[in-house]
């Protein structure tokens, strides 16, 4: 199924939030060797904010002398997955990912990170797997997280049914949690449920700053559900707001279509 916009969700660099980065690299003359895990971490942690900075090519010569001095560091394969993710080498962010999780099979972030590497690259079985083995680690915090990812493989790969069960046990765990709930809106609408599309959108309304797939699914609820003027409404606030978006160029060839 063709979606205007993909809800995946996952943030590249929350699995190192706790990393314990040394102030500073030194070499220590009672042993008479540099403390090569240090050494890597600094490196690591340098890479990172390099890569924020889009400064890709200095990333990557960080994170690659990270790999050679700690080449066991769950850590430094994972950001060097994401790195060659960023730069469209898909081969080796498969291999850094791979390892990562291998080094590290129990860090649910790492899973679910290379589960929406996997699917965005259409392994979708594999990565939904992925995305459902990190959902169902209790020392997991975000389940959610990884079942909106599951849902959003499932859905790619036209398992309407299995997306919508995925999504509504992210909505079990955490009521609130808007990202599936503009989803279920959307999946709502495309079974003409407009009344329980509307629902949904309604609450990710009251949660979430309003976006142009918010609005462009407003427009189509509406018109679904013949409030022709309520549709107008989200019409004229998505060609305002959101002028060169993917969802106003839909709109755009819509009213095209309907002049």
């Amino acid at each position: 199924m063709k979606r205007l916009s993909m809800t995946w969700l996952w943030y590249c660099f929350l699995p190192i939030a706790f990393l314990s980065l040394p102030a500073c690299v030194t070499t220590s003359e009672q042993f008479g060797k540099k403390d090569d895990v240090a050494a890597a971490s600094f490196n690591l942690q340098l890479g990172i904010n390099l890569m924020r900075q889009n400064n890709l090519s200095e990333a990557k010569a960080k994170i690659d002398k990270a790999l050679q001095q700690d080449p066991k560091s769950a850590d430094a394969h994972f950001i060097a997955g994401v790195l060659y993710d960023r730069i469209n080498e898909n081969s080796k962010a498969d291999d850094f990912y791979a390892k990562a999780v291998s080094l590290n099979p129990k860090n649910s972030e790492y899973v679910n990170g290379y589960a929406v590497f996997l699917c965005r690259k259409g392994h979708r079985e594999k990565g939904e797997k992925m995305a459902l083995k990190a959902a169902e680690d209790p020392l997991y915090k975000t389940p959610e997280l990884a079942l909106l990812n599951a849902g959003n493989c499932a859905l790619d790969d036209g398992r309407i049914s299995k997306a919508e069960e995925y999504l509504r046990r992210a909505l079990k765990i955490q009521p609130n949690f808007s990202p599936a709930l503009l989803q279920m809106s959307e999946l709502e609408l495309k079974g003409a449920n407009y009344l329980s599309a509307r629902g949904f959108l309604e609450r990710y309304q009251q949660l979430a700053p309003t976006t142009a797939a918010s609005l462009w699914l407003g427009v189509r609820i509406e018109r679904g559900l013949g409030n022709m003027n309520v549709a107008e409404n989200y019409a004229r606030r998505l060609k305002a707001e959101f002028a060169t978006s993917d969802e106003t160029k839909a709109l755009l060839e819509l009213e095209r279509k309907h002049s």
